[in-house]
């Protein structure tokens, strides 16, 4: 089975503890909690795409006014899109960076994985039409779900909401509208593999180590 082959297999909670050990306060989550929180996270984002589809949505952001932007420009990180809310008197903006897809898109053709620039700019109009519904009232998760408490100096404790399980949820949201083949990671992950493939086998031993605990969970 090859890298690729691994990556589709693994699970939608195995990507989602990858995302959640990048939470700033995942080091005071308890592991017995982390199953808590991919689970919310999860949910979210199934719950809220049983309510639309492609079309739906579509019609749904231009009712809103909010402008889809597919940017040329090269952005900094390789950023493949991103949702700017209303501001200053303009509206809601959602930058899809084409350069970064284009470049996923020849990636995954050199690796002999079929999809098209439509399908992956779905897929991240998508991801962010899920942040614009949270910004439009639709529901944090992250707010919704149980903080965890932090200390300050040691002394003074503070609730902090677990801010990663709103792309944890916008993740699951895209694929399951798109009925993508794999998690959208899968996809950063195979241009990944071209440009630096250290890096990519490393995250593969981390999705996997990631499928095994929620697997023992």
């Amino acid at each position: 089975m090859s890298d690729w082959e691994q990556l589709q297999s693994l699970s939608g909670e195995a990507f989602a503890l990858v995302l959640l050990r990048q939470d700033p306060v995942f080091g005071r989550i308890p592991p017995e909690q982390y199953g808590y929180y991919i689970r919310q996270g999860i949910r979210a984002g199934q719950q809220a795409a049983e309510q639309w589809t492609l079309p739906e949505l579509t019609r749904r952001l231009e009712k809103d006014r909010v402008e889809v932007c597919r940017s040329e420009e090269t952005p900094p990180m390789d950023i493949h899109s991103e949702y700017c809310p209303a501001e200053n008197g303009r509206g809601p903006v959602i930058r899809l960076y084409r350069p970064t897809l284009e470049k996923i898109r020849a990636a995954a053709q050199r690796q002999g994985v079929p999809v098209t620039m439509e399908q992956l700019e779905q897929l991240h109009l998508a991801h962010e039409f899920y942040h614009h519904l949270e910004h439009c009232g639709g529901g944090d998760v992250s707010l919704t779900s149980k903080p965890v408490e932090v200390r300050l100096l040691g002394v003074i404790r503070r609730p902090r909401a677990v801010r990663s399980l709103r792309e944890i949820a916008a993740h699951t949201f895209a694929r399951a509208v798109c009925a993508s083949p794999c998690h959208p990671l899968a996809w950063d992950w195979l241009l990944l593999n071209e440009e630096d493939e250290n890096r990519a086998k490393a995250f593969l031993r981390l999705c996997q180590q990631a499928e095994q605990s929620v697997k023992g969970a």
